[in-house]
This record gives C-alpha cells, structure tokens and sequence, in this order.
C-alpha cells in the first residue's frame, strides 16, 4: 500500500506537459464536429450544384441538337431526369400535321397517338388556339397541366380516358415554342405519380428561353441550307461553266456544266485530284504553264478583294475557251463555310469558263414560245445561227432557195429584227438564260 502511494505524485507536483506523456498513454479527446445545421447547408449546396450542373448538360444538349449535331431524344432523356419525370414531348410538325415527337423513341403508345389521339388532345388544341390569340404572352411560359385545362374537363376527355393514363401522360407540365407555327413541349407523369409542382416549374422556366433560341437557330439554318441549295440548283442550269475556288485553286464547287468540260481530256483547264497542295481535294489545274501562272495571278487577284480578270485558255485540240475570274459573291462564300463545318467565310473566286467555239442557240421550242414561230421556222433559225448562209440551210434542209427566204422575211417579221445579224443577238441572249441540257447540247 506504502508503495503504490508513493507511486501518486503529490498534490502541489505539476503534471507533465501533454506532448511528454508517450502516446500510447495519452487520453483520447474526441474532436467537435460540424453541427447538425452545417451538414444540413453542406448537402443543400451539392443539391444546388448538380442541379445547375443538370441544367447545363440539358441546355449544352438542346443546343447541339438544334445545329443537327445532337439528338433530341437525348435531350428528352435529360430533361426527364432533371424533372423526374416519365415522358418528354415536342412535335415540330406545321399547323395540323401530326409529327411525330423528337424527343422520345418511337414505340407503339405513339403509333397509337398519331393514329387517333392527334386532334382530340385538349392540351394540344389549346396550345394553338393560344399561339394563334396571344403568341408573345404564352411562348416560352411554362404552365402546369390544370392552368391549360381545367381538371375536371381533361379526367372527361376520351383522350385521357382511353389513352393519356394507359400511357403516363395524367400529370403535365408544359410551354410553347416556335417561329411560324406553335411547337407543344411538355413533360409527363403517370397517375400513381406525384403531380408537378414549382420547384419543376422554376427549372424547366430555366431552359424553356434556350429551347426557344434552339428552334429559332434550327429554322434559320433550314432556311440557309434550302437558300444553298437552290443557288447550286440554278448554277446547274447555266449552260457555262462555273467553279468556285479559293486562293489555293482548290475547288469548292462545280456546276453540271464545268464538271463536264474540265473532265474533257483535250481540255486546257482540268479539275485534278493533285494540286499545288498535298492536303488532298480537287484542283482546277492549267495545263500549260504560262496559263497556269496567269490563272493563279487572276485567282490571288479576286481573293485579295480585287477585281479578278480574264484570259483564253487554248485545248489540246486547239480549240479554246474564254476564263473570267472574279470575286465569288458574298453569299456563295457564307453558303460554302456552312457546308465545311460553320467557320468564318474564306475569300472564294469564282471562275465562268465558256467554250468559244460552241455555237449558243436556243432551242426550237424557246422560240415558237417566244417569238410565235412555226416549229419549221424555228429550226431554220436554229440552222441559222453561226453564221449559216440561206443556201447553206436550204442544202441542209433540202428545199429550195425561195422557201428558206420566206421563211427568214417571217423570223424576222415575228422577232421585231431589221437583219439577220439583229435576230443572231436575240438568240444568243436567249441561248444564255436556255437552261443546260434543254436542246440536247
């Protein structure tokens, strides 16, 4: 007993310090964590960030669709998950038309929908009848099922009855978009779900602006890629030969007509796969050299923002074409950065090549349409054309002199010519407007 007393230290004995005490003996002394309330906020602002970061992915999505580099089925999928919700819905179809939804797969509750639940959806005709009343009031406000129809009158619908609670659509949540026509997108749960309510409203207010802009974006590049190609399509019908190249001669287009000129293999001026660039692509090449040069000034001339020039090009058979090269207009160069991906517009020349030796013409049935003449008259003005004397057609023809005089007195009394050289103008300005192809050339 002595010896375990004398083993206490003595009340009046400071203890050692805590740092001096092995660690194996020290006491433990649990640390204060963060109260109750701290982890409460700690949780709320995960929450609140992988909402936002939701929110980004959904409206990164809708916008990739918009520019047809994405799909709205996946953005369906996402704004379903942002919302928990069981279905998403935007038909772009115009007016009346029951287009199918972009934004879900198709499957056989949709089938069913088109079929016949189309035009008896309430909330369908309601959202027409409120883009054609009120369209800036009710375009991008999201609105909850019974704000768009009562209640009451939906449960009696046929719609509801024998379709929307067989397929998950009792509770919606929905807004208008659109630009000429009213675009219905909306959410859906089922009727064992928990309706809709503010929280899923303020979020899908967040996106439904970004939605509008996508459509508006998705309209304009419609109306930019039907302006293209309507531009290649009357290109086509020239019958010269356009090709549009930028500094380097690398061809970005070629109508139906130099496509088969520079294939020719006579041809002074070809559209080779090799260039003066190993990149790949196709050429518009110059055979000879002094030509090539002179191209290559001309083509640096247009695409510098100066005027361009002209020169001859001679064929191997010794025929030969005129070249211009001028600055392509503003729109073919806008329309050709679209197509390569949407950079900045690059300078672009565009190249007209015409064959001097062809003989321009109309063809027959232009000018009994234009001038009134009888398809006989028609054909000797076409015989005519080049600088065919009358006895020269009458041999083709196979009829006598006087014949083929009279003939001309009429051309040229229908036409409003005093000559055959006034009439040869008239054909020759007829022959450029003649689409490519129409008389067999």
């Amino acid at each position: 007993m002595n010896a375990a007393v004398a083993t206490l230290p003595a009340p009046n004995r400071k203890l050692p310090r805590e740092d001096h005490i092995p660690a194996n003996h020290r006491q433990f002394r649990p640390r204060k964590g963060p109260r109750n309330g701290s982890r409460q906020r700690n949780r709320q602002e995960r929450g609140v960030a992988d909402t936002e970061s939701e929110l980004a992915d959904c409206v990164g999505a809708i916008y990739e669709a918009a520019a047809a580099g994405g799909d709205w089925e996946s953005v369906g999928t996402r704004l379903c998950r942002l919302v928990d919700a069981q279905g998403a819905m935007l038909r772009t179809g115009d007016r009346g038309e029951a287009s199918r939804n972009v934004m879900m797969r198709f499957d056989e509750s949709e089938a069913i929908y088109l079929a016949y639940y189309h035009p008896l959806n309430p909330y369908l005709i309601q959202a027409r009848r409120d883009f054609a009343e009120a369209r800036t009031r009710h375009l991008t406000n999201v609105m909850l099922g019974p704000e768009l129809v009562p209640e009451q009158s939906f449960l009696r619908s046929e719609y509801y009855n024998d379709f929307a609670r067989h397929h998950a659509r009792r509770h919606l949540l929905a807004s208008l978009v659109g630009v000429t026509h009213a675009m219905p997108f909306g959410l859906f749960r089922a009727d064992d779900a928990e309706p809709f309510g503010e929280k899923e409203r303020r979020l899908l207010q967040a996106l439904v602006p970004h939605l509008q802009r996508a459509v508006e974006l998705r309209a304009r590049l419609g109306q930019e890629s039907q302006a293209s190609w309507a531009t290649r399509a009357a290109l086509d019908v020239l019958p010269v030969g356009v090709a549009i190249v930028d500094a380097g001669l690398r061809i970005h287009f070629m109508n139906a007509a130099s496509q088969k000129d520079l294939a020719h293999p006579d041809a002074g001026l070809r559209a080779l796969r090799s260039g003066p660039y190993a990149a790949g692509g196709v050429y518009l090449a110059a055979q000879a050299k002094d030509a090539a040069m002179t191209l290559r000034r001309l083509v640096t001339s247009a695409t510098s923002g100066q005027v361009g020039g002209s020169m001859r090009i001679v064929n191997r058979d010794m025929s030969s074409c005129a070249v211009l090269v001028s600055p392509a207009p503003q729109g073919l160069s806008a329309d050709e950065a679209t197509a390569d991906g949407g950079g900045l517009a690059e300078k672009l020349a565009m190249v007209v090549v015409r064959d001097l030796g062809r003989v321009a013409s109309p063809p027959p049935q232009m000018l009994c349409e234009v001038f009134g003449l009888s398809r006989a008259e028609a054909d000797v003005a076409v015989a005519l054309s080049g600088g065919a004397s009358a006895e020269d057609v009458a041999q083709q023809r196979n009829v006598s002199l006087p014949t083929i005089r009279s003939q001309i007195r009429s051309i040229l009394g229908k036409s409003g010519t005093e000559n055959l050289r006034d009439f040869e103008r008239s054909m020759a300005s007829l022959a450029a407007i003649a689409p490519r192809g129409q008389d067999g050339r």
